[in-house]
This record gives structure tokens, sequence and C-alpha cells, in this order.
């Protein structure tokens, strides 16, 4: 007796949780109040939205910081009526793109279009960044979002996230709409439930790692780590088998532009580390501990990889690549860690950029440059 009182309370309790999961996926396929950014493995954009971060411990940021989302889902104006006619321009990359910590009017994309405003006409710069987004997430976007409004030109800027970053995961390749290999993963693309718990997730873990009520992450003088010869080539060996699929990836972003008559440009990845003293804080960029096994010069090395295979593949397949890795000073007055800009290092990014991307417009879009 005892056994079919346990039985049917399972199975009560399993009606009714089928009876909740079923309510509350009715509910949230006809009225669903929370914005996430990915549903399952494709990307949906926050169109429309406004959001307010208050910065209580950053100095170096805004107390008050504002990101606005456009009809597109982009950082930015509005597409433009005379949309096809105008010298458009997306900027993608992951988060030192997005600048998500600083305001809609100091990230370096909105700096770029106002400086280009200054030599060019009919300017309209966006800004598609997503942060954590590697050359994987760029290639769904792409197809997903960019390549239908058809940009006269996309700027990749690309690096930091594709670092020891393998080849596609099983999710990665869920990159097709309505292509699930086995029913965990049609679950996982299509029920708002589902999608709900996974994103709590994603977002919890996104605000225990990634927001500005965490330490600076500036170098401080006198934390230095000597590594030894071994230890570096090791490290760099290490990167080798990462570079072929991340020149295949690089490959796709191109071809997958050139297939929509969209001009790529790539830009590599700076660095706050690497290499002389921090006039700010006085600490060697280059001994530097930056946690673990690694310090200022390994991780600049490392990323150097990244930055020359980009400009490698660049020129094997005539595509334009600005090496802002180069150009942008090392100092902390521009970043406020390792990879992300302050509102000045935005600027300094910005006008990097403007002076190598003015030629690029000349050549390919002379119809556009003002008669000074």
């Amino acid at each position: 007796m005892k056994g079919i009182i346990n039985r049917r309370k399972i199975l009560y309790w399993l009606y009714l949780f089928f009876i909740v999961f079923i309510g509350l996926e009715i509910f949230l396929q006809i009225f669903n109040p929370f914005h996430f950014r990915l549903k399952g493995d494709n990307i949906l954009l926050p169109i429309n939205q406004k959001t307010t971060i208050h910065n209580r411990i950053n100095p170096r940021l805004d107390k008050t910081i504002i990101n606005t989302r456009n009809s597109l889902g982009f950082r930015g104006p509005d597409t433009p009526g005379t949309f096809k006619n105008d010298l458009t321009i997306i900027t993608v990359g992951g988060s030192t793109t997005e600048c998500k910590f600083l305001n809609d009017s100091d990230t370096w994309s909105f700096y770029l279009g106002k400086f280009l405003e200054k030599d060019f006409q009919k300017v309209w710069v966006n800004n598609a960044g997503l942060d954590g987004h590697s050359t994987f997430g760029h290639q769904v976007l792409l197809q997903d979002h960019i390549v239908k409004i058809k940009p006269k030109m996309i700027l990749f800027l690309i690096g930091i996230n594709d670092i020891e970053n393998d080849q596609p995961t099983f999710h990665d390749k869920l990159n097709n709409r309505k292509s699930f290999p086995d029913f965990k993963h049609y679950l996982y693309n299509n029920s708002e439930v589902v999608n709900l718990f996974v994103n709590a997730v994603r977002g919890w873990k996104a605000q225990r790692f990634n927001n500005t009520t965490h330490s600076l992450e500036l170098p401080v003088q006198g934390n230095n780590l000597i590594l030894a010869d071994s230890i570096v080539e090791s490290a760099l060996k290490m990167q080798e088998k990462y570079l072929i699929n991340y020149t295949k990836r690089i490959v796709q972003l191109i071809d997958t532009c050139r297939r929509y008559a969209i001009e790529p440009v790539f830009i590599t990845q700076p660095n706050l580390y690497g290499e002389g003293i921090d006039s700010l804080t006085n600490a060697n960029l280059a001994t530097a501990r930056l946690g673990g096994n690694i310090n200022g010069s390994l991780m600049w090395q490392i990323l150097q990889v990244y930055n020359m295979r980009t400009k490698e593949v660049c020129n094997r397949n005539s595509v334009n690549v600005i090496d802002l890795a180069q150009h942008m000073p090392k100092n902390s007055w521009y970043y406020y860690d390792k990879s992300h800009y302050t509102k000045e290092g935005s600027r300094k990014v910005a006008e990097i950029i403007t002076f190598y991307l003015a030629g690029i417009l000349q050549a390919k879009f002379p119809e556009y440059r003002l008669a000074h």
C-alpha cells in the first residue's frame, strides 16, 4: 500500500511539473518580458533597449553608464532611409568593440563615425560588438543579421577571444536554424522555459566575472614574474594547433562578406601588457604577473601570434588590415584592465583607426570623399 501511495505522489508531482512547464511555455511564447541575447545557439539581438549601469567602484569609468540599442540591436544611430546610398560601416568584435562599460557617445565606434564625417559624407557607423564573441560568433552574427542589411563595410576587431579557442564544439555547429541533432538540442533552441533557465545561469556567471564591481586589474609595481625561456617557448608552440582553424574562420568571414558585396577590413587586437614601464603605475608591463604562470610579456607574445596570423591571412586574400596592436600606446591611461579601454583609450583607438581607414575608404569609395 505504501508503495502505491509513493508512486501516486511521484506521478502527481510529474503531472504538476508538466502542467506548470506547459503553461509557462505558452505564456512565454506569447509574452516574454525577458530580453536575452541568445536563444539556444542563435543570436537574438536586444532591439530598442536602453540599459543603465551604475558604477560604484571603478573611478576610471563614469558613475552612470547608458548603453542603448537601436532597432537593429546595435549601438549607434538607427538605419537611415537613404541606407543604400550612404557610406554604411558596422564594427564587429567582442567586448573591446562593444565597450559595454562606456557611454554610447564614448565607444570607439561612435568616435570613428564622428571623425570620418570630417572627410566623408553620408557616414553611418553602427557598433555590433557582443561581449565574449570570437570569430565563431562573428560568423553567426554575419549570417543571421548583418548580411540582410548589407552595409558597405565591416570592421572586424579580433584576436583576444580566439586565443586557444579550438575547433567548433557540438554547440558551435548548431548555427543553422532548425538544425537539431537530438531532442535535447531541439528543446535548447525552441523552448522558452529552457531558454529562460539557460540564460539565467549565463547571466549569473556574467555577473560574477564581468562587471564594474570587480578590481581594476591594473598592473601593480613590484608584482613581477620572470619566466624561463622553456615555459615561453612551450606556451607559444601550443598555439599552433589552434591557428589552423582560426585561419579557416577568418577566411570564412572574408568569403561571406565578399559573397554579399561587403568590404571587410580587419583590425589587430591591442593589449596593455607586453613591454615598457607604465607611466601611471610605474609597473613593468613585461614582467607584471597576470595570474597563474603567465606575465605581461608572454600574454603579449601569445596575442601577437594571433595578430600575425590575422595579417598573414588578410594579405593572402587581398584584404585590408589595420595593425591597431602595433600603434596603440601601452599605457594604463588608455585601459582600465589588460584589454578594455577607458574613455581616453576609446578615443585613441578611433583616432588610429580613422587615420588608416580614411585611405582605404578613399580607394574603395572615393565618391563619398568631401572636397576641402
